[in-house]
């Protein structure tokens, strides 16, 4: 008998319910648009040495979207999950979603096409570069609302478990993308050349196109007439909704209360220190689409498998997922270390760029592997709807570490650097999984004692 032969058969036993086919289709889901990305951030790298530092400026409003984004539609994630085999609750919820997150996007573009002035005054942004970040900014905030329709419809039709009908979506959408880019940004025989204004306009075109494709397939999928849409029911869902959500859009809300102080002072440093760190969010989070396949996958798998009381194999989804994920991050680590500098010179020129780039790898390359340890952690939080777990943990973390930090240095008491701004990226990813495994225990034994739950283990045990 080989030595490996317990570890080989307790990988088949907890494998078996492992939905490797939908978080397959995921997996290309995410990997399509990120290439995508790249091609469009080479683009924008192009124009000129000053072009991503503009283009990064977004990423406040990015936040604060993602604060929306992290509310309503995690809300969906985990109802949509736990009751898919229901129709009529499926939609109804669906309905409701919709309805909530239209409303808060076009509040945040409200915001941004009166108050462009205001907001490029209080981000910091660098004085040659004010107003065409102004223009970007107001351009690119006209398609919130498009975005926020289309974001909704494609969480439900993963939530569902239609892996391939939603790589289909995605797809569709990332064509229009590189079609867009090829006419109005690129440096092509056949493009406009419209610099940053061209990378705004390509932007809003392919989200009001998505939205339209979005609502037309969705309808499709789940059958559904306008008659239907409009007689159904939603104001029931809109508590549920916000008792899911709600947790999750104040962490949101918290945890990028704090990125937004360190993106703050991280701005006062300089466009190269700026567009730097930018750059190795790029490629980071393009060598980390597998786990966050995986955490969306296993999230949407916990809430079936919650729903249907199915504990043992949610528990068993959880440590696959886990394995593979720390799998990943260590070949991250590798290929960091040999092709880093290479692969952020390939996506910009800038050569003080490249080198903070550099830099920021070998800061939090380890914090990174907690962050993957922590995503598949977090997923038990949102599959069972427990998200309240998940807002104690970015209370700890932000205000009780980011925002004291930002406060020494805006008070003169701890002067600004590069190192320092790295330092506290790295605590900060390395709690979060400690402070995430002790809320998944509490919720374990917590479920453990749910009508069903006993019954599950003695039936798998078998």
């Amino acid at each position: 008998m080989s030595l490996f032969a317990p570890l080989e058969k307790y990988w088949r036993t907890i494998s078996t319910a492992y939905p490797w086919h939908f978080i397959g289709f995921l997996l290309l889901a995410m990997i399509i648009p990120k290439v995508y990305e790249l091609s469009n951030v080479y683009w924008i790298g192009q124009i000129s040495f000053d072009a991503l530092a503009i283009t990064e400026q977004y990423e406040f409003i990015a936040v604060t979207i993602e604060i929306v984004n992290e509310a309503i539609p995690f809300g969906i994630l985990a109802l949509i999950a736990q009751n898919y085999h229901n129709r009529e609750k499926v939609i109804s919820i669906l309905k409701a979603g919709l309805i909530l997150q239209l409303f808060f996007s076009l509040i945040v573009t409200c915001i941004v096409v009166f108050f462009t002035n205001e907001f490029v005054a209080t981000i910091g942004t660098p004085a040659e570069i004010v107003e065409l970040t102004k223009s970007y900014l107001l351009l690119k905030s006209i398609a919130l609302p498009f975005e926020a329709v289309a974001f909704i419809l494609l969480i439900a039709i993963k939530s569902l478990q239609k892996g391939k009908e939603a790589l289909i979506l995605v797809s569709i959408s990332v064509f229009i993308n590189v079609i867009l880019d090829l006419l109005l940004v690129s440096n092509t025989s056949i493009s406009m050349q419209l610099g940053i204004q061209g990378v705004a306009i390509g932007y809003v075109i392919s989200k009001v196109v998505l939205m339209i494709i979005s609502v037309a397939y969705t309808l499709h999928l789940l059958q559904l007439g306008w008659v239907t849409i409009i007689q159904t029911k939603w104001k029931e869902e809109v508590v549920p909704l916000f008792r899911i959500g709600g947790w999750t859009g104040l962490d949101s809300l918290v945890r990028n209360s704090g990125y937004i102080g360190l993106l703050l002072v991280l701005n006062l440093l300089g466009t190269n220190e700026f567009g730097g760190y930018g750059l190795a969010m790029w490629v980071m989070w393009t060598l980390l689409i597998p786990v966050l396949a995986l955490g969306e996958g296993t999230s949407i798998v916990v809430g079936n498998y919650f729903g249907e009381r199915r504990f043992t194999d949610l528990l068993n989804v959880v440590k696959v997922s886990m394995v593979l994920v720390i799998g990943i991050m260590l070949s991250i680590a590798v290929i960091g270390i040999f092709f880093w500098e290479d692969l952020s010179r390939f996506l910009n020129p800038n050569p003080d760029m490249i080198s903070y780039s550099v830099e920021t790898f070998w800061w939090l390359i380890i914090p990174y592997i907690g962050f993957g340890i922590g995503t598949i952690l977090r997923s038990v939080f949102y599959g069972t709807g427990q998200t309240r777990y998940i807002f104690y943990i970015s209370c700890f973390i932000n205000i009780g570490l980011i925002v004291p930090f930002v406060a020494l240095v805006v008070l003169g008491i701890v002067p600004a650097s590069f190192t320092s701004i790295m330092m506290f990226y790295m605590i900060a990813f390395l709690v979060d999984p400690l402070l995430a495994y002790i809320g998944v225990r509490r919720v374990i034994s917590q479920k453990m004692n749910l009508p069903g739950y006993q019954k599950t283990l003695l039936e798998g045990s078998n």
